[in-house]
């Protein structure tokens, strides 16, 4: 990638926004209020859906961009999900990115928080993730939280649109932490390279993630040709339990 090139995914906010994702992810809990992450209080956990959070949403920049500053507190959980990794999914968002997708491999154990959620904030929640996203409840997990506990059970919003792949495999994203890593992993970068050298291979990289952003029929069509190359997902025991577009 030429130096002008990555220098505009440090300026240009729109560009930014793309290449930071998953952005800003704490290795601590905590609760989101006022659009903030403040200490973590464990009692506002109670009577909440445990909801995992695999990609931008472990991040208090995403969740303040889907909340804003009057909310109620969101108690914001560290833990490690065994058998599962998190890689990138073959859809484009709105915002330029290619997101993640929650996968079930063997072995893997990767980090991921729990957003404690009550019925109005997942009402935001299911909003913010219908597109290629089914709300599910996962099933027989070692759901690890960080101040002891063991979940055998949590809901997740699940990608049904396969999953981005090199030399046959899914690609781990860099940016999120995991032991025992089966997959290679690739920043968010470096993915939208790959995804450009494949796509677009004689477009300067900021021009082909600023296309997809600013015309949507042109980022539907790149998706479904990621698509066509996609590999099918792998999902851990689980129940829909509310369904968006695919």
């Amino acid at each position: 990638m030429a130096a002008m090139d990555q220098d505009l995914f440090q300026t240009d906010p729109v560009l930014k926004r793309a290449a930071g994702y998953p952005y800003d992810i704490t290795p601590t809990s905590f609760t989101f209020n006022e659009g903030e992450a403040a200490p973590f209080d464990p009692a506002l956990t109670h009577g909440r859906y445990p909801v995992i959070g695999y990609g931008s949403n472990q991040s208090p920049l995403r969740l303040r961009q889907k909340y804003g500053t009057a909310h109620a507190p969101i108690p914001v959980q560290r833990g490690w999900l065994a058998d599962h990794d998190v890689v990138y999914s073959a859809h484009f968002a709105s915002y330029g990115s290619l997101p993640a997708a929650l996968r079930h491999v063997e072995g893997t154990s990767v980090s991921i928080a729990v957003n404690w959620l009550d019925d109005e904030q997942l009402e935001i929640m299911h909003g913010t993730e219908w597109d290629h996203y089914h709300y599910a409840r996962l099933t027989n997990i070692s759901l690890r939280l960080a101040e002891g506990e063991v979940l055998s059970e949590a809901y997740v919003y699940l990608c049904f649109s396969g999953h981005t792949v090199r030399d046959g495999e899914p690609i781990a994203v860099a940016e999120v932490v995991a032991e025992n890593r089966r997959h290679k992993a690739l920043g968010q970068l470096d993915a939208l390279a790959l995804m450009r050298a494949r796509l677009a291979p004689d477009a300067a990289l900021a021009d082909f993630v600023k296309a997809h952003i600013a015309d949507k029929e042109l980022r539907v069509t790149r998706t479904r040709q990621l698509g066509d190359a996609a590999i099918a997902p792998r999902h851990a025991a689980h129940e829909v339990v509310y369904k968006g577009l695919e």
